[in-house]
């Protein structure tokens, strides 16, 4: 890497500086100037106040501010290519005007230039149909495309709750760190470093009170940067199964597949129809917060923060599993099958109104 006079953790701090300083910031100006502020109401609002969504700009300041440290064109570009999906969401932080599709669109297009600048893609994932179909032409490209999009916007549905995305998000990303010093991989370490960091700069102000959110344009970022490393961190070290970076991020692309299939075949809605019933939803009503208890202000809040940790414990174990069997591709699939089989169990126990008694924190 270009940067090796400077240090993972100096550069991982100048992240976290930047990022933090700019939450605070960005949090107050929103409140002044009601700029790109969160209203309160909607079928996906939780929190008891309008708050800024202007959290991803803190995040890629501090992104930015890393990178130009470390003067790596690598990761410079791969900062680049994140800016369309970036854009989208946040146009749609400050407007509210741009639709799911737009920013879909926008996804596909920050996906194809990592794809085409960088070569950052599926290119094998050690199952062997896939890997067969891999051979055609294009389709290592449209892989990646559905990959990239679908993981982009999974991140995206499971920003509902304080510190839900942010927190899982770094936990996915300490894992890919562990790889890759397991790997001796100085250009991962440093860039999972400085993610890490920013995003705990953000976290700051975002759990566990709520005060900015990540907001579209944070949540589509995340989403983007994680699985671009992901998939960065495979190519790079040959020894680790593509299937590790999947059973690290297996939540949000899990939610995504299942919230497509229940609007499509059982609500009969378009899949880009919001609503709320996502796992975290259903956590939220059924094992954190009762409506049919009055709560202050305060109280709603402290029960909004306290959902992240149904997914964040599951992430980390999940998480690091992955790093133990990082290059056993069945073992990897088995533990793919245990996350789905574990979320659906949970799902029906709680749209069936049997939350297990074990698990709720009211």
């Amino acid at each position: 890497m270009n940067s090796a006079v400077h240090s993972p953790g100096g550069i991982a701090l100048s992240g976290f500086l930047v990022s933090s300083l700019a939450a605070l910031l960005l949090s107050r100006a929103s409140t002044k100037t009601s700029i790109g502020m969160d209203r309160s109401t909607g079928v996906q609002k939780f929190h008891v106040r309008p708050t800024s969504r202007l959290g991803g700009v803190a995040i890629v300041l501090g992104v930015f501010a890393g990178v130009l440290i470390t003067q790596d064109h690598q990761a410079l570009a791969l900062a680049l290519c994140a800016v369309p999906v970036f854009a989208g969401g946040l146009v749609e932080d400050m407007t509210h005007r741009v639709g799911p599709t737009a920013r879909l669109v926008l996804a596909l297009v920050s996906a194809s230039a990592s794809y085409t600048w960088l070569g950052i893609g599926v290119h094998h994932t050690d199952v062997w149909p896939v890997d067969q179909l891999l051979t055609l032409p294009l389709a290592g490209y449209f892989i990646t495309m559905l990959v990239v999009a679908g993981f982009t916007n999974g991140v995206n549905i499971i920003d509902g709750f304080h510190g839900l995305a942010a927190g899982t998000a770094t936990i996915m990303m300490t894992s890919f760190l562990v790889m890759a010093l397991q790997a001796g991989d100085a250009f991962m370490v440093q860039l999972c470093g400085l993610s890490i960091a920013c995003v705990l700069g953000f976290l700051c102000l975002n759990w566990p009170r709520g005060r900015i959110f990540l907001g579209d344009a944070g949540a589509y970022l995340l989403g983007f940067w994680v699985v671009e490393v992901g998939l960065l961190l495979v190519i790079r070290n040959p020894d680790i199964s593509p299937m590790a970076p999947v059973v690290v991020g297996i939540f949000p692309l899990i939610e995504t597949l299942f919230s497509m299939y229940r609007r499509k075949f059982v609500r009969n809605h378009p899949v880009n129809h919001p609503d709320a019933l996502h796992l975290h939803t259903l956590v939220y009503r059924r094992l954190v917060s009762s409506p049919a208890r009055h709560r202050t202000q305060e109280q709603k809040n402290r029960a909004n923060s306290r959902v992240a940790w149904y997914f964040w414990l599951p992430a980390g174990a999940f998480g690091a599993l992955a790093v133990l069997f990082q290059t056993n591709t069945p073992v990897l699939l088995v533990l793919m099958m245990a996350y789905l089989s574990s979320y659906l169990w949970l799902y029906r126990r709680l749209v069936h109104l049997q939350a297990p008694s074990w698990m709720r924190l009211r």
